[in-house]
């Protein structure tokens, strides 16, 4: 090779890498017409061209909301029944802020000229079943609440593809914070589960679980311990089939066959029935209660949030008319869902918690399996909270104290 041609290759190598960033950055997807790129969050609000900082939490707990949207006509902040009108400045830049908020989770989106979106500075969404709102958190005193002396645990996304659903699907699972993977004492390990029309992560989110596990363990007020959440459904279209009869029961054995051995190999966690735990809310307290009880020799903690126990009248396969009213909710329901369940297994429990709120819808049913239970003399802990009904606040509340039982001595 000529020098000549060399110096010819080496002019179009350098030419290559100098262009190589702008193809790059051309290639990037455009935002929805009217609404400028927006830069990652955490950038400060500014000049044209300027990062994009929203939302921005003062320290009095006001929000301050920001969108670059030179051609929009009228920008609307929708945060839950409050609607934030917006201010465009000569920048194209849109702002507003809201009243002091109390520390909380909260969902918000933009309304541009009749249609809503997500901040696109905003990274944290709170998650559901094929979508996702935008999310901040003000921070408190509440175990749910982030707190910035905390050490924080770490969570990873699993995915693979369930041959008993026949979809792609995912579960997250959380480490606490110093988890040693060689440490000579396995760690226990709790399965939570979401509710209907939620999904995998949303106990990670929204739910705020990792967060209250972060807070507990550091306090000393619960044990080191691994937490598992998993899509609780057990068909391939979601919510959409979640009350067919075939739901519940392949979601058990979706997480004893294909999940739970997955986590067992990945992580040190124990292997034994002492400090395994599953506990979940609504659809997911169902669930819980319905593998576990029938899985004794998997699990010795079990709990439900808010039980949605009407779900097992389809998984049971009993026709609504063959019991007259109140089917859903009979012995007969029970019976059949639980075909083995007597006192034998008090001797395998170390927790059956079963808790709901007086001002839910469920509240009745919960009310109807306690009594069968009793029935069968099978032993459990109870807490109905006063004008609580089928609400989140209730759900992160009830796992602080479910965490602080499980898998003490």
């Amino acid at each position: 090779m000529t020098r000549h041609i060399r110096l010819i290759l080496i002019r179009i190598v350098l030419a290559f890498a100098l262009f190589s960033p702008s193809l790059l950055a051309a290639q990037q997807a455009t935002p929805p017409p009217g609404v400028a790129p927006q830069a990652p969050a955490g950038g400060r609000g500014g000049g044209r061209g300027g990062a994009i900082k929203s939302p921005e939490i003062a320290a009095d707990g006001r929000v301050t909301f920001r969108l670059r949207a030179p051609n929009a006509k009228e920008i609307i902040v929708t945060l839950g029944q409050t609607r934030l009108p917006m201010q465009k400045d000569e920048q194209g830049v849109w702002s507003a802020t809201s009243d002091v908020l109390a520390p909380n989770y909260y969902t918000y989106s933009f309304v541009i000229d009749g249609t809503a979106v997500n901040d696109a500075a905003n990274r944290r969404v709170e998650t559901s079943f094929g979508s996702a709102r935008s999310m901040f958190v003000i921070p408190g005193p509440e175990p749910w609440l982030p707190n910035a002396g905390v050490p924080r645990g770490a969570i990873a996304r699993h995915t693979f593809r369930s041959a008993i659903a026949n979809d792609e699907r995912d579960f997250l699972v959380y480490t606490p914070a110093g988890y040693e993977p060689k440490r000579a004492q396995a760690y226990p390990t709790l399965y939570l589960l979401h509710g209907l029309g939620d999904d995998a992560e949303r106990w990670m989110n929204g739910g705020g679980a990792n967060v209250i596990l972060d807070n507990l363990i550091a306090q000393g007020k619960a044990v080191p311990m691994v937490v598992v959440t998993t899509l609780g459904y057990g068909v391939s279209n979601g919510p959409a089939g979640a009350s067919t009869p075939e739901s519940i029961p392949a979601y058990t054995k979706i997480l004893l066959t294909e999940v739970m051995p997955v986590v067992e190999r990945t992580y040190n966690v124990a292997k034994n029935r002492e400090l395994r735990g599953i506990a979940g809310l609504s659809m997911g307290g169902a669930e819980a209660l319905f593998t576990g009880l029938n899985h004794p020799d998997k699990f010795a903690w079990i709990g439900s949030f808010s039980g949605a126990f009407v779900m097992w009248r389809s998984a049971a396969a009993i026709d609504s008319n063959a019991a007259g009213a109140g089917a859903s909710t009979s012995a007969a329901v029970f019976e059949k869902t639980f075909p083995s369940l007597d006192a034998k297994v008090n001797s395998s429990l170390k927790l059956l918690w079963i808790t709901c709120g007086t001002a839910d819808g469920l509240m009745g049913v919960n009310r109807e399996f306690k009594d069968w239970l009793r029935t069968k003399n099978v032993r459990f802990t109870e807490e109905e909270v006063p004008d609580m009904g089928h609400v989140w606040p209730l759900w992160r509340r009830n796992l602080v104290d479910f965490a602080q039982k499980v898998f003490q001595k």
